[in-house]
């Protein structure tokens, strides 16, 4: 492809992304009102939406009488039943599944838990099998228009293969060409914290922006970047893998091999470890004798606990510096925090640390908008962004 061809393509892309969020944002809405929001010429936005009703994205209708002369506005809204999404989200632990509308609503959920997490053919046909329940209850309209599917390793972007997925033990394994099997719609493949960027994009706290940073603070660090209203992915698809840039070279093993990583500093297993640690030194912390849990941390660090607060002092810095270090990485105009560190009961008391240290630079800093769902509406968010950019 030519570079003028290729900036064509970009363009159309990033108007299309365009002119649907607003269409979302602001339904119902007219043609002429949409060439003055987005500025894009009356042309563009007939060409667009004409694109759009092809595809059954979107709905028009004629607005109400008022008595006024001349033609009346055709109003434009999306259209939820335009078709059905199922996404999936691959855990280590569960696998979930839904099947959505094109507004992200969940019509149908189920989740099931993994039995062998550490064979990659058993955990692909359990998938299918998901998919399979969702599917059976599905009717014939609206049409199921893709499946996608979110996994906690890493990916080739080219093919989908699974090239690492350490925590379960898997190698290089052909992951999207086993979920392909028996699908008879597109399937796509990505990255969890990239699929639960687009879910915010789409459907979240990032609704309003073009550029966001997803920064997914759980039993993996890792982040989702949306450039331009593009998925961010690195020629080997690395992007976002924050949680293994070395903070501290004497610091402990990463389950990756490397020392110091930042996944050993503010993943939930490795701020829990460090929390029973510092017990040792203040065994009378209110702490000492409880199950420890990050809301029992957060609670106790509220309370005034030492032991508590120097955990959360230390976690405080690391969080700080992920921020920092996607902030300058990716100048984004929204960075969306996620993942159990973030959203345990009383990690308040943490984002309020984080905050307080500051930023050199202005930016917006909030935490997902989505629900319990969000794995897998960011898992369906995928199919409607490639029903969106793809070539005519």
């Amino acid at each position: 492809m030519s570079s003028l061809r290729a900036d064509q393509v970009l363009l159309q892309r990033i108007n299309r992304i365009t002119v649907l969020r607003y269409i979302k944002r602001e339904e119902p809405i007219s043609r002429i009102d949409l060439s003055k929001r987005t500025g894009l010429s009356p042309s563009t936005i007939t060409n667009i939406t004409h694109y759009f009703l092809r595809k059954n994205l979107i709905s028009e209708r004629k607005s109400p009488a008022t008595g006024a002369k001349g033609r009346r506005p055709v109003w434009l809204s999306l259209n939820p039943d335009g078709g059905r999404l199922i996404g999936v989200e691959i855990r280590k632990e569960v696998l979930r599944g839904a099947v959505t509308d094109l507004s992200g609503k969940v019509l149908s959920y189920k989740e099931r838990n993994v039995q062998d997490p550490g064979d990659p053919q058993k955990l692909t046909a359990e998938a299918r099998d998901l998919v399979g329940s969702l599917r059976a209850k599905l009717k014939r309209r609206p049409r199921l228009l893709g499946i996608g599917v979110s996994f906690p390793g890493v990916l080739d972007p080219e093919t989908g293969d699974c090239l690492l997925w350490a925590d379960a033990g898997w190698g290089r394994f052909p992951l999207k060409e086993g979920l392909e099997e028996g699908a008879e719609v597109p399937v796509l493949v990505d990255k969890d914290s990239r699929a639960e960027a687009l879910g915010e994009f789409w459907f979240g706290a990032g609704q309003d922006v073009n550029d966001l940073v997803f920064l997914k603070l759980d039993s993996e660090v890792s982040a989702g970047v949306v450039s331009d209203g593009r998925l961010y992915r690195g020629s080997k698809g690395l992007a976002g893998e924050i949680g293994h840039i070395t903070v501290d070279p004497k610091g402990k093993r990463c389950r990756c091999g490397k020392l110091g990583c930042l996944e050993t500093k503010v993943s939930v297993p490795a701020v829990l470890e460090r929390a029973r640690e510092v017990l040792k030194e203040h065994p009378g912390s209110s702490l000492a004798g409880q199950e420890l849990s990050l809301r029992s941390l957060y609670r106790a660090a509220g309370e005034g606990d030492e032991a508590a607060g120097k955990v959360l002092e230390e976690l405080a810095y690391f969080v700080r510096m992920a921020l920092e270090t996607v902030v300058y990485t990716y100048d984004s105009e929204l960075v969306v925090l996620a993942g159990e560190m973030v959203e345990a009961e009383g990690a308040e008391v943490l984002l309020e640390k984080v905050k307080l240290g500051g930023f050199p630079l202005e930016v917006r800093i909030e935490t997902s908008k989505l629900d319990e769902h969000r794995g897998v509406v960011g898992a369906a968010s995928m199919v409607l962004h490639r029903l969106v950019v793809e070539e005519d």
